[in-house]
């Protein structure tokens, strides 16, 4: 981006506003490095991270407060037999053990937040470099007596050694004469243990002097006794120093073995410390996410400057929320009206947001729409320059002029009183070229002007659209509301007047004012007037719609309520039935002398059964008639599919009664409508009509109700047909999961009936739908004994293995 727009839009001060929102210097000097993108993918992804950062720190913090600068840490690992200072290898610890813990944290939200998980997991592991670091260095910067065996029993020694040193000089004070010792206080001087003695009595304890007080009174000295034994912790003390050097130099050199994870872990803990400082700024002005669009839409919703909100709050006072939308049919916008009616506010804040959003940062809006820009050129205030010999109608033409010459689409260029400062004629001649000129070249455009020829040019020019900054005209102040769709008038007499200037220089500059003029701005105060009545309509409007809304919310909740009531009714109905067929299934079942038969209409019937819980479900999801004429319907649909189950229609073996003689009998051969009926050891000739089906429980409509089946006699063969090959394997990828249960339903009826012991159900792996679905089915079906996925060489995670019960 050009950096005059940048500062002309103020983006360093954004910027600052990021930085005081960091908590590290690492994420201090990403924010101070911030600029926009012109990469799509890159702009999502980085307010993808914004968003999700949003969200976490709605229920959990970041806390990176004790993470210091590494960069001098960074540059002295590479340089080889150069130690880290202690303070420098303790930041190290802290740093890595930071950036553990953060990346446990963000572990446990991967799910949910995987742009900023992605982050979290360039953290490299360094567990095992912290174990080797940690506790060495305390929180003084002092090495640790037990970072080493050996420093710990130098120390100890150097303990002991000035234990028996303070035994041996407190001894010889007490054996001092009187007024010899200064003060009984045993002290340090060139690093030796020394006693205070009075400057005249000096002669009195033997030994070396090290030093004199300022006053002259008071000698310290290393009695003779003691020399020794200093000597000895002279040495201790520099045997203590060589191995801190030597512990230094190891934990050194484990830093310098990780260099390139470490500095890895410093960029990741930099990042998310910047994104989390992204998402703190979203909370504290109340922003949204915006949406990148590839159709050249620009839509702001309430769209606020956010250094102005700023300023505003810190007065107690709000900013006026400003909406507008440009796209590719409608991509100039002319915005006009009253000095100080906040025109440039308009600009500076569509240029800020779109900045804003190119950067990965959330907008101060309630709603928002960019386009990726590849060029935010703008030319907002005064450019007047001294040193440069140029006014500031040239340093504004000289800025124009290169952003002409720059300019690419996609492009959004943003103008502040276009041709001002010369001739007004030829400055609206001016500012038409300009604008025109911007529009074919295919920017995005957004100018402010006083010139009715300009307001004149967007009212009569398509894709131009005409803005106003609004002005009450009975308070004579502005409102700073952004009127889309209308020209503003200057009103500059108007508030020259407010501001005081007497009415002899007004009154004669209305006379002043060329007539077209005069009908200019009336026709445009008329225009405000309807546009003024037009939104009172439309307010009304929306609150008679938002009653009927209501209203109709609240029949549509009714509806639904009852209609919830007929299907629990409607389930209760289809429930009963279904137990009313079990039921008088198993007393027929019970009849059946042959076992295998017995097994086989059992599954029969349990298929049947199936199928009616299917087409129930489906007369749900088709019911729009009452519940009595759709139970109705179901309950008949229940006792053909049950007589079909148990055999209405005549087959040789079937059971029948003979109606005309009143005895039971078998079917043995059937000619067209003549049937041959076993009575015991006599054959009958009968038709059709004198037959009565013995499996069947005969129904009537007419009185609704069932009479119980007739006993079956000893020794009665039942003949069942043959079921077709059943496949042991069923493919339900690409169903919906309404698809892949119900024919799921019908394959483990087959199955079953098939007398199958072991199938297989094949859905896929994918987002898991499906297998989740169909595990929920299983858990209830009547005939699945137990099921589990499939191995691995048979599918895996993408097939379920069922065992059928027997």
């Amino acid at each position: 981006m050009d950096q005059q727009t940048l500062d002309t839009l103020e983006f360093d001060v954004l910027k600052g506003l990021l930085v005081e929102n960091v908590q590290s210097p690492l994420g201090a000097k990403m924010a101070r490095t911030l600029s926009p993108s012109s990469d799509p993918q890159q702009i999502r992804l980085n307010l993808a991270r914004t968003s999700e950062c949003v969200e976490l720190l709605r229920e959990d913090s970041l806390d990176l407060r004790d993470l210091k600068d590494p960069t001098e840490i960074l540059n002295r690992l590479p340089v080889e037999n150069v130690n880290l200072e202690p303070m420098q290898i303790l930041e190290a610890t802290t740093m890595i053990a930071v950036a553990m813990d953060v990346r446990n944290q963000l572990g446990r939200f991967r799910q949910r937040f995987p742009a900023l998980w992605e982050v979290a997991a360039r953290i490299p592991d360094l567990r095992r470099l912290y174990s080797a670091l940690r506790g060495r260095i305390l929180p003084s910067g002092e090495v640790d007596t037990d970072a080493s065996p050996e420093l710990r029993r130098i120390r100890r020694e150097i303990n002991e050694l000035r234990t028996r040193i303070h035994h041996s000089l407190e001894g010889i004070m007490r054996r001092a004469e009187a007024n010899v010792i200064q003060d009984e206080i045993i002290t340090i001087r060139n690093g030796r243990f020394v006693i205070p003695v009075r400057s005249d009595f000096r002669g009195h304890i033997p030994g070396v002097m090290h030093g004199m007080s300022s006053s002259g009174q008071t000698v310290f000295v290393e009695p003779l006794s003691t020399i020794e034994q200093n000597n000895d912790l002279v040495n201790l003390q520099e045997l203590e120093e060589i191995e801190i050097t030597r512990i230094l130099f190891n934990l050194t050199s484990l830093l310098r073995e990780e260099r390139e994870n470490f500095k890895q872990l410093v960029d990741a803990l930099a990042e998310i410390d910047f994104i989390a400082a992204k998402a703190r700024l979203s909370r504290q002005f109340n922003c949204c996410a915006p949406e990148i669009n590839e159709s050249g839409i620009l839509s702001v919703a309430n769209a606020r400057h956010p250094l102005l909100e700023k300023n505003l709050k810190a007065q107690g006072r709000e900013v006026v929320p400003i909406s507008l939308e440009l796209d590719s049919n409608s991509p100039v916008m002319v915005i006009s009206g009253p000095n100080a009616g906040g025109k440039t506010v308009v600009l500076k804040t569509v240029g800020l947001l779109a900045l804003m959003a190119q950067s990965g940062l959330h907008v101060p809006a309630e709603r928002a729409s960019f386009p990726v820009f590849k060029h935010i050129l703008a030319d907002i205030g005064d450019h007047q320059s001294i040193a440069a010999n140029l006014s500031t109608f040239s340093a504004h033409i000289k800025n124009v002029s290169e952003m002409a010459e720059m300019v690419e689409p996609p492009a959004l260029v943003l103008i502040d009183e276009v041709g001002t400062g010369t001739d007004p004629d030829e400055g609206a001649a001016l500012a038409v070229s300009i604008v025109d000129y911007f529009k074919r070249k295919g920017a995005m455009l957004l100018v402010s002007t006083h010139y009715n020829r300009l307001k004149m040019y967007a009212y009569n020019t398509d894709g131009v659209v005409n803005a106003s900054v609004e002005f009450d005209e009975k308070t004579l102040q502005p409102t700073y509301r952004l009127i889309t769709g209308i020209a503003g008038t200057s009103s500059g007499i108007e508030i020259a007047r407010r501001l005081g200037v007497t009415s002899e220089i007004t009154d004669q500059a209305f006379q002043l004012i060329r007539q077209s003029d005069a009908d200019s701005n009336q026709y445009l105060k008329r225009l405000k007037a309807e546009l003024d009545a037009q939104r009172d309509l439309t307010a009304a409007m929306e609150e008679e719609r938002a009653a009927l809304a209501e209203k109709f919310a609240r029949l549509e909740l009714d509806f639904i309520k009852k209609d919830r009531q007929r299907s629990v009714q409607f389930e209760a109905e289809l429930k009963r039935i279904v137990e009313n067929f079990t039921l008088e299934s198993e007393k027929f079942l019970k009849q059946i002398q042959d076992h295998r038969a017995a097994v086989r209409l059992q599954k029969e019937a349990e298929k049947r059964a199936s199928e009616l819980r299917r087409k129930a479900r489906e007369a749900i999801k088709r019911q729009e008639a009452d519940l009595p004429a759709a139970t109705h319907k179901i309950e008949e649909q229940a006792i053909d599919d049950w007589g079909q189950a148990l055999g209405a229609d005549f087959r040789v073996g079937d059971p029948v009664r003979v109606t005309s003689i009143g005895q039971e009998g078998v079917i043995e051969s059937i000619r067209g409508d003549e049937f041959d009926v076993r009575v015991g050891a006599v054959r009958f000739k009968a038709s059709r009509n004198d037959l009565t089906p013995l499996r069947a429980e005969r129904y009537s409509p007419k009185e609704g109700k069932r009479t119980a089946p007739k006993i079956l006699p000893k020794g009665i063969d039942v003949v069942l047909k043959e079921e077709p090959n059943v496949p042991s394997e069923l493919n339900v990828i690409g169903c919906t999961v309404d698809e892949a249960t119900s024919r799921a339903d019908k394959f483990l009826d087959d199955a079953y009936l098939s007398n199958l012991s072991t199938v297989r159900i094949v859905h896929g792996s994918g987002m898991g739908i499906l297998r989740k679905a169909l595990t929920r089915f299983l858990s209830d079906h009547p005939h699945v004994a137990s099921f589990h996925p499939a191995p691995p060489s048979e599918g895996g995670g993408g097939a379920t293995v069922v065992e059928l019960k027997t």
